[in-house]
């Protein structure tokens, strides 16, 4: 427990060195070293605590040291003039990582810059490449790139960003000790794609942390099942490999430390197979050292080897002290070693030993590493731990039986084959786990968001843990009484935060049939009917449409329709990348607009430019293409507009379309009274052709705008307009989402500000 400090300390100075900027590193510099010699003189006479408070201030003089050093080199004068000039350079890169899909669509790794306009630099970078990559390089390829670059905030572990809309080119081979692994890696994932369903894809994030395969529908499941951790290779991982090394090694009879160096070899070849990321590189340096302490023939405390390697990596490495993986993976250790036993005790007091001892390893990695989470996300997995409980059985099977056909594969792919089907079944069964508990009712309950939800989260865990480890605080009434009462109170919040989101979904009608999703100002309408799901527009941003598709249960999304490509309404599209079966589009008129129809297609979409005319039907949607008539047409004025026909519900979509378009619209179709919903052109703005809505005479008008925008949207103009046209007006500016579907009296519908039915809207408006 003693060096616990020092490693806190040390966290906790990089932190604040990275986040403060180079003049801080100098005063803190300073600081540190009056500390350590003070403590040190101090230490002569007093014995222990201070001399470990010496040793937690040289630590943290060792980070800062290392920062200040590493800054001047991070972002030499060529990376800031290339950044601020904003034009395209020659760069020459390693390869850390292996190439993997990002969040844009586009191909992701991380990587050294060599090379910049023919100057040698020595620069962590992050690469972003085309999707349609045909030959990914390898880790440890030197590859060169046409590119931008894009400067980091100074605690990014990555100096600069760069983008290349064109292939990497490869100069150079991976060097022998790294060439095998990208191979072997390849060989195992094309082997896992011949295995069905969620457990083939699975297979390989499970034995070798590679999640390519993963869809986002799975991605998304494990997260909120608090089960992602699973594919991301760590301690579990490691202790395999070490374990299974040093068996065979004993087995053979060969002496302890050549057990050592063989264990050693082999771990340090696994992490080649995984590539190294921050929380293979904490595992793996954690059991070095266990090794090393344990061919000396010590005892190895978990939480000293523990801190030694955070001490050593963040003096390595400040920048990981900001890596959120490096974080969790670092917590979820400390959690297993401190709070495990104690949990496990606490629990058998009213449970059974085996029933405490199940549930106490993940309850003890989930309250370690929460407060992380929140930072992350601001929820709470309900049924986290429950999920780690049912899949604990499997994950080391399925593990291990990966692991090995990875390896046999080279030399016998039958063989592997066999072992891959065998590794399939608990890969399938851990996959069916996160997708049921994911998609069980409340799955992730709403909590404080930022550093003050994480330092509440954090002082519940903290007097939890304190109450299970401590005799002496249980004793104390005092302590015990204000812990049990932070406990109380915490838990009391998160119940008023839980509850409302419970009694919110159990108010919300399960049988909707049009919503309009509150993304700001911007547009996001789903419509669903026989199964499938129609979205037409993303919103300007990828998050509050994420938020709305989990909150209605959708996964999928048969048919995309992007209006236009005014960032308000396609914005919000990564959101739905990896689970829009097909798109419509507007053809494409600038670089953006066809960045978006690649990144689609990358994302496995079927796209397709939409043009006045097309029509078809997905599930119980039956669908018309109105608008563009002429192709050439673009921005608002050739925002595709869909006429809609659902479980009784006739609906347009207008897009942004202006007075004009609107007008030829008007003349080019036959609108008369053919519609019970509306969704207003323009977030109700003023270029509207009043004849067009009193044409359609809908019952129901949707505005979707953004609350205290700039623009006056809905324009007073729009809304009188709409008033003698017979429609009633809702608004997600001020009624949050809206929710529509047919009743035998008219259309019922439903808003997030009121949480319950409206009074259903006559046919007649």
């Amino acid at each position: 427990m003693r060096l616990a400090l020092p490693a806190a300390i040390a966290w906790i100075v990089a932190l604040s060195a990275l986040l403060s900027g180079a003049h801080v590193l100098g005063a803190a510099l300073c600081l540190l070293c009056a500390t350590v010699c003070c403590g040190v003189v101090v230490a002569r006479r007093r014995g222990g605590v201070l001399a470990l408070v010496a040793v937690a201030a040289a630590c943290g003089v060792g980070v800062c040291v290392t920062a200040a050093l590493a800054e001047p080199v991070r972002r030499p004068p060529v990376l800031v003039e290339a950044a601020e000039q904003g034009h395209l350079v020659d760069a020459v890169v390693v390869l850390d990582s292996a190439l993997a899909p990002s969040s844009g669509g586009k191909l992701r790794a991380t990587a050294t810059l060599r090379e910049l306009d023919a100057r040698a630099v020595n620069v962590p970078v992050a690469v972003f490449t085309s999707p349609e990559t045909t030959a990914a390089p390898h880790l440890g390829s030197t590859v060169t790139m046409r590119a931008r670059v894009l400067l980091t905030d100074p605690g990014d572990s990555a100096s600069a960003l760069l983008f290349s809309d064109e292939e990497l080119v490869q100069t150079e081979d991976p060097p022998a000790y790294l060439a095998w692994a990208g191979t072997m890696r390849e060989r195992f994932v094309a082997l896992c794609a011949q295995l069905p369903g969620d457990g083939g894809r699975l297979l390989p994030g499970l034995a070798v942390g590679d999640t390519t395969a993963v869809s986002s529908d799975l991605d998304g499941a494990m997260k909120q099942s608090s089960l992602s951790h699973l594919t991301a290779v760590s301690g579990a991982n490691c202790a395999i490999v070490v374990a299974a090394a040093m068996a065979v090694l004993a087995r053979l009879g060969v002496a302890r430390w050549m057990r050592t160096v063989g264990a050693l070899a082999l771990l340090g070849a696994f992490v080649v197979l995984v590539t190294p990321q921050a929380s293979v590189v904490r595992a793996a340096v954690m059991a070095s050292i266990a090794l090393i302490v344990h061919a000396r023939g010590r005892p190895a405390g978990g939480l000293s080897v523990l801190s030694v390697t955070v001490i050593g990596l963040l003096i390595a490495d400040p920048w990981l002290a900001l890596d959120a993986g490096f974080a969790l993976s670092v917590l979820a250790t400390a959690g297993l070693l401190v709070l495990a036993r104690p949990l496990a005790n606490a629990i058998a007091r009213v449970l059974p030993r085996l029933v405490a001892n199940l549930v106490s390893l993940p309850l003890a990695a989930q309250l370690a590493c929460q407060p992380v989470l929140i930072l992350l996300s601001s929820t709470l997995p309900v049924y986290g731990v429950a999920a780690n409980i049912l899949a604990a059985p499997a994950a080391p099977l399925g593990t291990v039986a990966g692991l090995i056909a990875c390896i046999v594969g080279t030399a016998h792919p039958g063989a592997a084959f066999v072992l891959a089907w065998i590794g399939f079944v608990p890969a399938a069964w851990i996959a069916g786990v996160a997708n049921v508990t994911s998609g069980l009712p409340a799955a992730n309950l709403p909590w404080l968001p930022g550093v003050p939800g994480a330092l509440l989260i954090g002082a519940a865990a903290a007097a939890l843990a304190a109450l299970t480890m401590s005799n002496r605080l249980r004793r104390h009434r005092v302590g015990a009484l204000l812990a049990v009462a932070l406990l109380l109170g915490t838990g009391g919040y998160g119940g008023i935060l839980g509850g409302a989101a419970i009694a919110d979904a159990l108010r919300r009608p399960a049988t909707w049939t049009v919503a309009a999703c509150d993304v700001g100002q911007g547009d996001a309408v789903l419509v669903r009917g026989g199964g499938a799901v129609l979205l037409v527009d993303t919103g300007p941003d990828p998050k509050p449409l994420g938020d709305c598709l989990a909150e209605l249960g959708i996964q999928r999304i048969d048919l995309l329709v992007l209006t236009h490509y005014d960032l308000d309404h396609r914005g919000g599209v990564a959101a739905v990348y990896g689970r829009t079966a097909e798109a419509f589009v507007q053809t494409p008129h600038d670089d953006a607009g066809a960045e978006i129809v690649s990144d689609l297609e990358q994302a496995g979409a079927r796209v397709t430019i939409a043009r006045a005319g097309m029509s078809g039907a997905v599930g119980g949607i039956r669908y018309d293409v109105l608008w563009p008539a002429d192709p050439h047409l673009d921005g608002n004025a050739g925002s595709v507009t869909l006429s809609v026909h659902v479980d009784g519900l006739s609906v347009l979509l207008l897009g942004d379309l202006g007075q004009d378009a609107q007008g030829r619209l008007l003349r080019r179709h036959t609108l008369d009274g053919r519609y019970d919903i509306v969704k207003v052109s323009h977030h109700g703005s003023a270029d509207q052709e009043p004849a067009l809505y009193e044409t359609v005479a809908a019952s129901i008008a949707l505005v979707s705008v953004g609350a205290d925008n700039d623009y006056g949207h809905p324009t007073g103009a729009a809304l009188e307009m709409l008033k003698r046209a017979g429609s009633r007006v809702f608004r997600t500016d001020e009624q949050g989402m809206i929710m529509l579907w047919s009743e035998p009296t008219g259309i019922g519908a439903w808003t997030a500000k009121s949480a319950q039915p409206e009074p259903a809207v006559s046919p007649s408006g």
